[in-house]
Parts: structure tokens; C-alpha cells; sequence
């Protein structure tokens, strides 16, 4: 039996350990001195702001490469109808959910924190409809990812179809071809970096928007669908197998070359827009951060994550609904810390731990209500032989 055939562990415990990161990098932001997150403590901490620095370039990204992995798994047994039927209840009606009732009260807190409303929260509900975050109010704030999951789903069902043909299968043994060499795995990151080097001018930042975030979706798409290929073509999967631990190298030196970059503060005000040598290195840099990072943790899963366990089977189904209501947790949590006493550390361990049960005690809370749950992706586990993302199907 095929590696591609069996239970994926692997892919399980990569969802659960990315969706972790989130969280924490979530949580070190209330304290970095490089972003204007929704809550910002006083006292800010750079180290806790660097941490958020080492994951911009390949957490997300992560996720993307797993979603294809996911619909890979989920095409294997369903046609292109059901496929989306399942990624609008998954992806799509999670994301309207929490848009409308999820995201206002970190709008509220931002606002209340700052000075900018007075009021309750029933008070400020109209007011998250004023206009487009952030002159306005309305946003789907961290939902973005859910957005662009449910886009990439959409747009890229024919790309997926048609790697799956004899003529996308020939591209992808030409790409096989590539991989083969010693460390050829890692080269795939060119056509992430050109891309990112021609349109970083025209769309400088990543905005979260569907529409016009062009820039970020020539990186997170082929991402998405490199997922969806390196299950389909096991030579690619044998690349990764081979290379993940020669992608340290890279990615270890292109993070510790952006640390001395964020190092003296001001780090988006000095990302190179306008075309120059500069902006070629550090896009260049970039990117190979990204899918260094991105070969090195799936390559280290493959060879160290097939097993499963409780912690598994626990988080299995949470993963994407912990995901709707982790910020937002955080952010009220966070809301009343940094009003008190105690240092950086404390305060980021009290926001840590406080966050994770009150984001698990809403999950248990909603997951006994049959009509609400399906509503924020808490579904019912599926019987062992119809498995999605990773699991197994049949």
C-alpha cells in the first residue's frame, strides 16, 4: 500500500501544530512592537515581536500547502459537485458566521481600547457596518484565510482537474524531473519569487481582500496547488522525503537575515516597494523562507508524524473552528490583562493560557447545539471510511 493510500497522520498533526502557532503568534502580537495589532500592551517586547517575524513568511503558507494536500484527499471520492458542497459548509458559511458575529467584538475592543467609542458592545453593533476596516469597521478580520481557502477551492477546481490529466501530468513529470536533483525541491521556490518581484510594486501589501490582493495569491495559489501535486505525483513526495532536512539550511539563514532586518524597528515602512536590486534580494529572500520552511515541517512530519493519538483525535475536528474563534478570544482576553499588573511575560502567558480554554470551552459549549454548530464548522466526525484532508478513505 502507497504512502498516498494510507491514514495521513502526518497531515492531521501539521493542521494541528499550524493552527497552534497561530494562536501563539496571535497572542506575541498583543506585545510586538512591529505590528498595530487590535490590543497592544504597554510594555512591548521584541523578542515576542521577532517570534512573529520568524512565522510571517511560512505559517500561512503552511496552511495552503496542506489545504491542497486536503483537497487532494477530498477528490479522490467526490466529484467536483459534492467537493464544493462540502468546502461552502466547511469554508464559506463558517466565514459569513463568524463575519457577522465573531469579528465585531474585537472591532469594539480595538475602538474602546483606543479611545475611539464609548458604549457597550449593542451600542457599538451598528457602527461595525460604518465603512471598511481600517477607516471603518467592517471587516472579516482573520477570516481572510477562511476567504482565500474557499477562493482557491473555487478558482482552482479546473487546475486540479487538470494536473490530473495526461497533459497536466506531463508538466508535473517535467517538474518531477527538476525535484530529482539533489535538493531540486527547493528551486520551486523561483517562480514564487518572480512573481512576487513583478507585482510587490503594483500590490505592496498583503490586505486581506479577495479582490485586488494579487500579489499574495501569486504566493499562497501555487502553494495551494503544489499541496495538491505532491500527492499526486509520489516522485515529487520522494523530493520532499529526500531534501527537508537540506531546506534548514535555507530557511535558517534567510530568517536570521530577516531578524537583522526587523531589527531596528519600522520593518513595513522599509519593505522595498519600488523595483531595485534591493527589492529583487529581499523578495528573493522572502520566498525562499517560505518554501524552505514549508518543505522543511512536511518533509519532518512525513518522516516523524504517522502515528496518531488522543491529542490527535481531539483536535482533528477543532482545527478550523478553534481557528474562527481563537482571535477574538484573544483579543478580549487580552483586552482586560494589559490593564493589570505584571510584566510582558507574565501578561503573554496569562493571555496564552486564558485564550486556549476559553476558545476550548466555547467549542465544547457550541458542539452541543445541533443547529449552531455546523454553523462555525464544528460537524460531526465522519465514519472511518469517508475521511477528508488527510484522513482516511476507505
Amino acid at each position: 500500500m502507497s504512502r498516498s493510500s494510507r491514514r495521513r497522520h502526518d497531515v492531521d498533526w501539521l493542521r494541528v501544530l499550524a493552527i497552534l502557532l497561530v494562536f501563539v503568534t496571535h497572542s506575541a502580537q498583543v506585545f510586538s512592537p512591529i505590528d498595530d495589532w487590535h490590543i497592544q500592551n504597554p510594555e512591548l517586547s521584541w523578542s515576542l515581536g521577532q517570534f512573529t517575524v520568524f512565522m510571517s513568511p511560512w505559517l500561512m503558507p503552511l496552511f495552503m500547502f496542506l489545504a491542497g494536500q486536503s483537497a487532494w484527499f477530498a477528490l479522490r471520492r467526490r466529484d467536483s459537485r459534492r467537493f464544493l458542497r462540502e468546502r461552502t459548509f466547511k469554508l464559506l458559511i463558517p466565514l459569513v458566521a463568524g463575519t457577522f458575529l465573531v469579528v465585531p467584538p474585537q472591532l469594539y475592543l480595538r475602538r474602546l481600547s483606543r479611545g475611539e467609542f464609548e458604549g457597550s458592545f449593542l451600542e457599538f453593533y451598528p457602527h461595525f457596518f460604518n465603512g471598511i476596516f481600517p477607516e471603518g469597521n467592517f471587516s472579516y478580520g482573520h477570516l481572510w484565510f477562511l476567504a482565500y481557502l474557499f477562493s482557491y477551492a473555487l478558482l482552482g477546481l479546473p487546475f486540479l482537474h487538470l494536473l490530473k490529466r495526461p497533459r497536466g501530468r506531463r508538466f508535473l513529470h517535467a517538474l518531477s524531473k527538476v525535484a530529482d536533483w539533489p535538493g531540486g525541491i527547493l528551486w520551486l521556490f523561483l517562480p514564487l519569487a518572480g512573481g512576487q518581484i513583478l507585482l510587490r510594486p503594483h500590490f505592496p501589501q498583503t490586505t486581506g481582500a479577495v479582490v485586488g490582493d494579487w500579489a499574495t495569491h501569486f504566493w499562497f495559489f501555487p502553494i495551494y496547488l503544489l499541496g495538491f501535486a505532491v500527492m499526486l505525483e509520489p516522485r515529487l513526495g520522494r523530493a520532499m522525503d529526500r531534501d527537508w532536512r537540506t531546506a534548514l539550511f535555507p530557511g535558517a539563514l534567510t530568517s536570521l537575515g530577516l531578524w537583522v532586518f526587523a531589527w531596528p524597528g519600522e520593518v513595513y515602512e522599509r519593505i522595498p516597494v519600488d523595483p531595485s536590486l534591493w527589492h529583487v534580494i529581499f523578495w528573493t529572500g522572502f520566498m525562499l523562507a517560505s518554501w524552505s520552511w514549508v518543505v522543511f515541517f512536511v518533509g519532518a512530519a512525513r518522516a516523524y508524524l504517522s502515528f496518531s493519538s488522543s491529542f490527535l483525535r481531539y483536535w482533528g475536528d477543532r482545527v478550523y473552528p478553534f481557528y474562527v474563534f481563537h482571535q477574538t478570544v484573544i483579543v478580549i482576553v487580552a483586552y482586560w490583562v494589559v490593564q493589570g499588573p505584571g510584566g510582558a511575560g507574565i501578561k503573554f502567558l496569562l493571555i496564552l493560557l486564558g485564550s486556549l480554554a476559553g476558545t476550548l470551552l466555547i467549542l465544547e459549549f457550541l458542539g452541543r447545539i445541533p443547529h449552531v454548530r455546523g454553523l462555525f464548522g464544528l460537524q460531526k466526525r465522519p465514519p472511518p471510511e469517508e475521511v477528508t484532508g488527510g484522513r482516511r478513505e476507505g
